[in-house]
């Protein structure tokens, strides 16, 4: 049998079928039967071969796709990293700005308490979605918090508060 007649059979056995688009060849020669989509007929019906050839099954879409259409033409640009000039804070400076905010922790701490400070310190992070509302007794504790959370940030705070 020829792949013509192998075509031609596929034809003649699915022509009258709702899902049935139609039958053609690919680059290697093999019939390829063109579904508009897919139910458990197809699956059920559609034969794996017909004589020696393998029997293939696409949807009809993709009889129209070309790689053409998925390609650009845009040259690559190697990734390069930014320049950015950062400006470092001199060693002692950073232990002395770190001295500082350990005395101020430990100044606020005496005012309310280490439990009270870590909420608080919390609160400021999370914002209007914090759980308590401890600052409410603390306001100057609080202030003073929101101060060195936005000059140290949370990670820095929360390790001395830890440590």
């Amino acid at each position: 049998m020829e792949v013509k007649e192998a075509v031609e059979s596929l034809t003649n056995l699915f022509k009258d079928q709702d899902w049935f688009a139609e039958v053609g060849t690919d680059i290697y020669n093999r019939p390829v039967v063109y579904i508009k989509y897919t139910c458990n007929e197809t699956l059920n019906t559609i034969p794996d071969r017909v004589d020696s050839y393998q029997v293939l099954v696409h949807f009809i879409g993709s009889k129209t796709a070309t790689k053409d259409k998925f390609m650009t033409n845009a040259t690559h640009v190697p990734f390069s990293k930014p320049v950015v000039n950062i400006e470092e804070l001199p060693s002692s400076d950073l232990v002395r700005d770190i001295g500082e905010l350990t005395a101020e922790l430990d100044r606020l701490e005496k005012v309310c308490g280490s439990n009270i400070l870590q909420d608080i310190f919390y609160e400021v992070h999370d914002g209007k979605n914090a759980v308590t509302n401890l600052a409410a007794r603390y306001p100057e504790v609080k202030d003073k918090l929101v101060s060195l959370y936005d000059e140290y940030g949370f990670d820095v705070i929360y390790d001395e508060l830890d440590g």
